[in-house]
């Protein structure tokens, strides 16, 4: 299995336990997280203080569902897109998430409501 694969498992885990180690693990140096709800994206060394701030929106019993996944591996780079939701809570929407070698580089959601 690429690394890239082994990345992005560790990183769906780290966001289905809410383990900040497994999510700083899984990410590359010059990783973005670009939430709508944000001022700015969030890189590597501002990943914890976001997941408080998520935490607080989606609580800390979170129990996520993904679904209308795709997933592409071209050129070294592993690309995923899919429709998320946290059960029991209005959050929902979609996502894009880049992944290399180097691991997870990007993400980008986007909110239904």
């Amino acid at each position: 299995m690429a690394l890239r694969h082994k990345f992005r498992e560790l990183y769906i885990e780290g966001w289905y336990e809410l383990d900040i180690h497994k999510l700083l693990e899984s990410v590359s140096e010059d990783f973005q997280f670009i939430d709508p709800m944000e001022l700015k994206p969030i890189g590597k060394a501002d990943l914890q203080d976001y997941m408080s701030r998520w935490n607080k929106r989606a609580g800390h019993n979170q129990k996520w569902r993904l679904s209308h996944e795709v997933r592409q591996d071209k050129g070294g780079v592993l690309t995923d897109w899919e429709w998320w939701e946290v059960l029991g809570t209005e959050l929902e929407g979609s996502a894009i998430v880049r992944t290399t070698d180097c691991g997870v580089e990007m993400e980008k959601i986007t909110y239904l409501r």
